[in-house]
Protein backbone atom coordinates (compact mmCIF):
# COMPACT_ATOMS: atom_id res chain seq x y z
CA UNK A 1 0.00 0.00 0.00
CA UNK A 2 1.15 3.34 -0.82
CA UNK A 3 0.68 6.52 1.85
CA UNK A 4 -0.02 9.85 0.24
CA UNK A 5 0.47 12.71 2.33
CA UNK A 6 3.28 13.27 4.70
CA UNK A 7 4.06 15.13 8.20
CA UNK A 8 1.69 18.31 6.82
CA UNK A 9 -1.51 16.32 6.06
CA UNK A 10 -3.52 12.90 6.67
CA UNK A 11 -1.62 9.97 5.14
CA UNK A 12 -4.50 8.19 2.90
CA UNK A 13 -4.83 4.72 2.13
CA UNK A 14 -4.24 4.45 -1.91
CA UNK A 15 -3.12 1.02 -3.93
CA UNK A 16 -0.50 2.21 -6.57
CA UNK A 17 -1.80 -0.57 -8.77
CA UNK A 18 -5.41 1.09 -8.79
CA UNK A 19 -5.20 3.55 -11.73
CA UNK A 20 -8.46 4.11 -12.15
CA UNK A 21 -9.19 6.07 -9.14
CA UNK A 22 -9.00 9.55 -9.22
CA UNK A 23 -6.40 11.57 -6.97
CA UNK A 24 -6.57 15.05 -6.01
CA UNK A 25 -3.87 16.84 -4.45
CA UNK A 26 -4.48 20.04 -2.46
CA UNK A 27 -2.44 23.03 -0.87
CA UNK A 28 -4.76 22.69 2.53
CA UNK A 29 -1.97 20.76 4.25
CA UNK A 30 0.87 23.25 3.34
CA UNK A 31 -1.57 26.34 4.53
CA UNK A 32 -2.84 24.73 7.40
CA UNK A 33 0.78 24.72 8.65
CA UNK A 34 1.21 28.14 8.14
CA UNK A 35 -0.75 28.65 11.29
CA UNK A 36 3.00 28.77 13.65
CA UNK A 37 4.51 31.50 11.46
CA UNK A 38 1.30 33.22 11.42
CA UNK A 39 1.55 33.08 15.52
CA UNK A 40 5.13 33.62 15.74
CA UNK A 41 5.11 36.78 13.35
CA UNK A 42 2.27 38.24 15.54
CA UNK A 43 4.69 37.78 18.90
CA UNK A 44 7.39 39.45 16.81
CA UNK A 45 5.68 42.67 16.00
CA UNK A 46 3.86 42.74 19.83
CA UNK A 47 7.36 42.05 21.11
CA UNK A 48 8.83 45.27 19.26
CA UNK A 49 6.03 47.29 21.02
CA UNK A 50 6.82 46.00 24.27
CA UNK A 51 10.62 46.56 23.94
CA UNK A 52 9.84 50.34 23.22
CA UNK A 53 6.97 50.26 26.35
CA UNK A 54 5.52 52.77 27.99
CA UNK A 55 6.93 55.07 24.65
CA UNK A 56 6.59 54.22 20.91
CA UNK A 57 9.24 52.37 18.68
CA UNK A 58 11.11 54.50 15.95
CA UNK A 59 8.68 55.63 13.22
CA UNK A 60 10.08 52.43 10.80
CA UNK A 61 9.89 50.02 13.56
CA UNK A 62 6.88 51.23 14.36
CA UNK A 63 5.32 50.61 10.90
CA UNK A 64 7.22 47.23 10.84
CA UNK A 65 6.24 45.94 14.18
CA UNK A 66 2.18 47.17 12.74
CA UNK A 67 3.03 45.29 9.46
CA UNK A 68 4.39 42.15 11.47
CA UNK A 69 1.20 41.92 13.51
CA UNK A 70 -1.18 42.53 10.81
CA UNK A 71 0.57 39.70 8.59
CA UNK A 72 0.58 37.58 11.76
CA UNK A 73 -3.04 37.70 12.26
CA UNK A 74 -3.82 37.39 8.45
CA UNK A 75 -1.69 34.15 8.11
CA UNK A 76 -3.33 32.71 11.39
CA UNK A 77 -6.78 33.25 10.10
CA UNK A 78 -5.89 31.69 6.15
CA UNK A 79 -3.85 28.82 8.40
CA UNK A 80 -7.40 27.93 10.73
CA UNK A 81 -9.49 28.30 7.40
CA UNK A 82 -7.65 25.95 5.69
CA UNK A 83 -8.15 23.77 8.31
CA UNK A 84 -11.82 23.88 8.71
CA UNK A 85 -12.63 24.21 4.76
CA UNK A 86 -11.06 22.75 1.95
CA UNK A 87 -10.12 24.80 -1.17
CA UNK A 88 -9.59 23.60 -4.91
CA UNK A 89 -7.42 20.73 -5.92
CA UNK A 90 -4.16 21.96 -7.31
CA UNK A 91 -3.30 18.50 -9.35
CA UNK A 92 -5.84 15.72 -9.71
CA UNK A 93 -5.02 12.39 -11.64
CA UNK A 94 -7.81 10.74 -13.15
CA UNK A 95 -7.71 8.27 -16.06
CA UNK A 96 -8.29 10.55 -18.53
CA UNK A 97 -4.65 12.35 -17.84
CA UNK A 98 -3.64 15.27 -15.14
CA UNK A 99 -5.78 18.78 -14.31
CA UNK A 100 -3.70 21.27 -13.15
CA UNK A 101 -4.96 24.66 -12.02
CA UNK A 102 -2.40 27.26 -11.60
CA UNK A 103 -3.06 29.61 -8.75
CA UNK A 104 -1.27 32.61 -10.41
CA UNK A 105 -3.28 32.69 -13.21
CA UNK A 106 -6.62 30.74 -12.18
CA UNK A 107 -5.75 28.56 -14.95
CA UNK A 108 -7.03 25.09 -15.57
CA UNK A 109 -4.72 23.03 -17.77
CA UNK A 110 -5.28 19.35 -18.57
CA UNK A 111 -2.89 17.22 -20.38
CA UNK A 112 -4.39 13.49 -21.31
CA UNK A 113 -1.93 10.61 -20.72
CA UNK A 114 -1.14 9.55 -24.58
CA UNK A 115 -0.06 13.37 -24.77
CA UNK A 116 3.18 13.11 -22.23
CA UNK A 117 5.64 11.75 -23.43
CA UNK A 118 7.75 10.31 -20.35
CA UNK A 119 8.13 11.00 -16.80
CA UNK A 120 10.84 12.08 -14.59
CA UNK A 121 12.24 13.63 -12.36
CA UNK A 122 14.59 16.17 -11.18
CA UNK A 123 15.94 18.98 -9.37
CA UNK A 124 15.40 22.73 -10.13
CA UNK A 125 17.46 25.60 -8.92
CA UNK A 126 16.00 29.48 -9.54
CA UNK A 127 18.12 32.60 -8.56
CA UNK A 128 15.40 34.25 -6.47
CA UNK A 129 15.92 37.78 -7.48
CA UNK A 130 12.39 39.27 -5.91
CA UNK A 131 14.35 39.83 -2.32
CA UNK A 132 17.01 42.40 -1.24
CA UNK A 133 19.74 39.42 -0.83
CA UNK A 134 19.38 37.31 -3.89
CA UNK A 135 19.78 33.61 -3.48
CA UNK A 136 19.18 30.07 -5.25
CA UNK A 137 15.77 28.99 -4.60
CA UNK A 138 16.03 24.46 -4.74
CA UNK A 139 13.27 22.27 -5.29
CA UNK A 140 14.75 18.71 -4.99
CA UNK A 141 13.04 15.30 -6.91
CA UNK A 142 10.34 16.89 -8.76
CA UNK A 143 8.31 14.94 -10.75
CA UNK A 144 7.63 15.84 -14.28
CA UNK A 145 5.91 15.09 -17.15
CA UNK A 146 7.44 15.90 -20.95
CA UNK A 147 4.93 16.90 -23.90
CA UNK A 148 6.13 18.08 -27.05
CA UNK A 149 6.42 22.39 -27.53
CA UNK A 150 3.17 22.22 -29.85
CA UNK A 151 1.11 20.83 -27.28
CA UNK A 152 2.41 23.05 -24.94
CA UNK A 153 2.21 26.33 -27.37
CA UNK A 154 -1.47 25.18 -27.79
CA UNK A 155 -3.06 23.94 -24.46
CA UNK A 156 -0.25 25.02 -21.70
CA UNK A 157 1.45 28.50 -22.61
CA UNK A 158 -0.02 31.58 -21.20
CA UNK A 159 0.53 34.96 -23.46
CA UNK A 160 0.11 37.32 -20.53
CA UNK A 161 3.60 37.64 -18.97
CA UNK A 162 1.76 38.56 -15.41
CA UNK A 163 -0.83 35.97 -15.40
CA UNK A 164 2.64 33.45 -15.65
CA UNK A 165 4.16 35.43 -12.86
CA UNK A 166 8.15 35.18 -11.93
CA UNK A 167 10.07 32.19 -12.86
CA UNK A 168 7.06 30.41 -14.95
CA UNK A 169 9.70 28.85 -17.48
CA UNK A 170 12.07 27.81 -14.64
CA UNK A 171 10.15 26.23 -12.12
CA UNK A 172 6.57 25.02 -14.21
CA UNK A 173 7.57 24.82 -17.89
CA UNK A 174 10.99 23.83 -18.03
CA UNK A 175 12.48 23.31 -21.21
CA UNK A 176 14.76 20.12 -22.82
CA UNK A 177 15.47 20.16 -26.17
CA UNK A 178 12.65 20.03 -28.44
CA UNK A 179 10.29 18.57 -25.21
CA UNK A 180 8.68 20.99 -22.72
CA UNK A 181 8.49 19.63 -18.62
CA UNK A 182 6.21 19.93 -17.04
CA UNK A 183 6.75 19.98 -13.37
CA UNK A 184 4.28 18.64 -10.39
CA UNK A 185 5.67 19.81 -6.89
CA UNK A 186 5.19 17.44 -4.66
CA UNK A 187 6.45 19.45 -1.35
CA UNK A 188 3.62 21.96 -2.49
CA UNK A 189 0.53 19.67 -1.85
CA UNK A 190 2.58 18.03 1.35
CA UNK A 191 3.11 14.98 -0.32
CA UNK A 192 6.52 12.94 -0.78
CA UNK A 193 7.93 13.55 -4.34
CA UNK A 194 8.70 9.49 -5.14
CA UNK A 195 4.74 9.00 -4.24
CA UNK A 196 3.27 11.66 -6.34
CA UNK A 197 5.82 9.99 -9.45
CA UNK A 198 4.49 6.67 -8.77
CA UNK A 199 1.17 7.78 -9.49
CA UNK A 200 1.61 9.85 -12.21
CA UNK A 201 3.63 6.88 -13.90
CA UNK A 202 1.40 4.22 -13.23
CA UNK A 203 -1.41 6.02 -14.83
CA UNK A 204 0.59 7.01 -17.63
CA UNK A 205 1.65 3.08 -18.41
CA UNK A 206 -2.09 2.25 -18.20
CA UNK A 207 -3.48 5.38 -20.28
CA UNK A 208 -0.39 6.44 -22.01
CA UNK A 209 -0.96 4.93 -25.32
CA UNK A 210 -1.54 6.56 -28.29
CA UNK A 211 -5.82 6.75 -29.05
CA UNK A 212 -6.60 4.87 -32.05
CA UNK A 213 -7.39 7.52 -34.49
CA UNK A 214 -4.71 8.71 -36.85
CA UNK A 215 -2.77 12.13 -35.68
CA UNK A 216 -3.92 15.61 -36.61
CA UNK A 217 -1.45 17.75 -38.84
CA UNK A 218 -2.24 20.31 -36.48
CA UNK A 219 -1.92 20.79 -32.46
CA UNK A 220 -5.18 19.64 -30.88
CA UNK A 221 -6.46 22.11 -28.23
CA UNK A 222 -8.00 19.92 -25.03
CA UNK A 223 -10.59 21.73 -22.84
CA UNK A 224 -10.03 21.84 -19.05
CA UNK A 225 -12.10 19.05 -17.96
CA UNK A 226 -12.05 19.41 -14.45
CA UNK A 227 -13.46 15.87 -13.05
CA UNK A 228 -16.36 16.14 -10.91
CA UNK A 229 -16.20 15.37 -7.31
CA UNK A 230 -19.59 14.34 -6.80
CA UNK A 231 -19.68 11.75 -9.93
CA UNK A 232 -16.10 10.42 -9.78
CA UNK A 233 -17.28 9.49 -6.22
CA UNK A 234 -20.61 7.33 -7.51
CA UNK A 235 -18.30 5.18 -9.99
CA UNK A 236 -17.43 2.02 -8.56
CA UNK A 237 -13.59 2.33 -8.58
CA UNK A 238 -13.05 6.04 -9.57
CA UNK A 239 -13.15 7.05 -5.64
CA UNK A 240 -11.59 10.46 -5.23
CA UNK A 241 -8.83 10.11 -2.59
CA UNK A 242 -7.74 13.92 -1.47
CA UNK A 243 -3.88 14.24 -0.80
CA UNK A 244 -2.47 16.60 0.82
CA UNK A 245 -5.93 18.01 2.57
CA UNK A 246 -7.07 17.54 5.90
CA UNK A 247 -4.09 18.71 8.00
CA UNK A 248 -3.20 15.77 10.66
CA UNK A 249 -4.18 16.33 14.73
CA UNK A 250 -1.17 18.14 15.74
CA UNK A 251 1.66 16.01 16.88
CA UNK A 252 3.90 17.29 19.94
CA UNK A 253 6.71 19.17 18.04
CA UNK A 254 2.97 20.86 16.32
CA UNK A 255 1.81 21.72 19.80
CA UNK A 256 5.35 23.35 21.06
CA UNK A 257 5.60 25.51 17.91
CA UNK A 258 1.96 26.99 18.26
CA UNK A 259 1.58 26.80 22.51
CA UNK A 260 5.09 28.62 22.61
CA UNK A 261 4.30 31.79 20.34
CA UNK A 262 0.87 31.74 21.96
CA UNK A 263 2.40 32.33 25.53
CA UNK A 264 4.16 35.18 23.76
CA UNK A 265 1.63 36.58 22.64
CA UNK A 266 -0.31 36.73 26.01
CA UNK A 267 2.70 37.75 28.09
CA UNK A 268 3.93 40.26 25.57
CA UNK A 269 -0.24 41.67 24.86
CA UNK A 270 -0.19 41.75 29.08
CA UNK A 271 2.24 43.78 29.43
CA UNK A 272 1.23 46.17 26.84
CA UNK A 273 -2.46 46.19 28.49
CA UNK A 274 -0.71 47.30 31.78
CA UNK A 275 -1.12 44.09 33.77
CA UNK A 276 2.38 43.70 34.40
CA UNK A 277 5.43 45.68 34.01
CA UNK A 278 9.34 44.95 34.21
CA UNK A 279 11.06 47.71 36.77
CA UNK A 280 12.52 49.28 33.78
CA UNK A 281 9.39 49.94 32.56
CA UNK A 282 8.10 51.05 35.90
CA UNK A 283 10.91 53.49 35.99
CA UNK A 284 10.44 54.65 32.69
CA UNK A 285 6.73 55.23 33.38
CA UNK A 286 7.59 57.37 36.50
CA UNK A 287 10.02 59.43 34.70
CA UNK A 288 7.34 59.89 31.86
CA UNK A 289 4.68 60.93 34.43
CA UNK A 290 7.51 63.07 35.86
CA UNK A 291 7.95 65.06 32.39
CA UNK A 292 4.18 64.94 31.93
CA UNK A 293 3.23 66.76 34.99
CA UNK A 294 6.23 68.85 34.71
CA UNK A 295 5.03 69.95 31.01
CA UNK A 296 1.25 70.67 32.43
CA UNK A 297 2.58 73.10 34.94
CA UNK A 298 4.70 74.49 32.87
CA UNK A 299 1.72 74.84 30.27
CA UNK A 300 -0.39 76.60 33.51
CA UNK A 301 2.36 78.49 34.55
CA UNK A 302 2.66 79.94 30.81
CA UNK A 303 -0.73 80.45 30.17
CA UNK A 304 -1.24 82.16 33.91
CA UNK A 305 1.79 84.53 32.82
CA UNK A 306 0.50 85.11 29.62
CA UNK A 307 -2.65 86.33 31.17
CA UNK A 308 -1.16 88.40 33.53
CA UNK A 309 0.83 89.93 30.83
CA UNK A 310 -2.04 90.55 28.83
CA UNK A 311 -4.01 92.49 31.80
CA UNK A 312 -1.18 94.52 32.14
CA UNK A 313 -0.95 95.87 28.59
CA UNK A 314 -4.32 96.36 29.03
CA UNK A 315 -4.27 98.63 32.12
CA UNK A 316 -1.29 100.37 30.57
CA UNK A 317 -2.83 101.12 27.34
CA UNK A 318 -5.92 102.35 29.26
CA UNK A 319 -3.48 104.80 31.29
CA UNK A 320 -1.64 106.10 28.44
CA UNK A 321 -5.39 106.50 26.84
CA UNK A 322 -7.03 108.68 29.88
CA UNK A 323 -3.48 110.73 30.12
CA UNK A 324 -3.72 111.74 26.78
CA UNK A 325 -6.98 112.36 26.70
CA UNK A 326 -6.75 115.00 28.90
CA UNK A 327 -5.09 117.25 26.80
Amino acid sequence: MLRLGRTGGLAVQVDPSDVHQTLEYRLDAEFASWLPIGLLTCFCGLFIFALKSPGWPPPDETFGAFAAILVGIGLTAFALLRRARRGKPVYVLSPEGAHIRWSSSRKESFIPWHEIKGVDTIDITVRHWLTRYPQNLDYHDVTVVLVSKQFYQANLHIKSLFQRGPYWSQTNFIPRGDMIQCALHGELVSVEPQQLRAAVEARWRAFGGEPDRPRPSVPVVYAARWPDEDNAAAVPGRKVVAAGEGPRPFSAWDTVKIVLPLIGIVVAGSNLLGIWSTDAQIQALARKREWQEWNARYERERRELDERLRKQREEIDEAMRRAFTRY
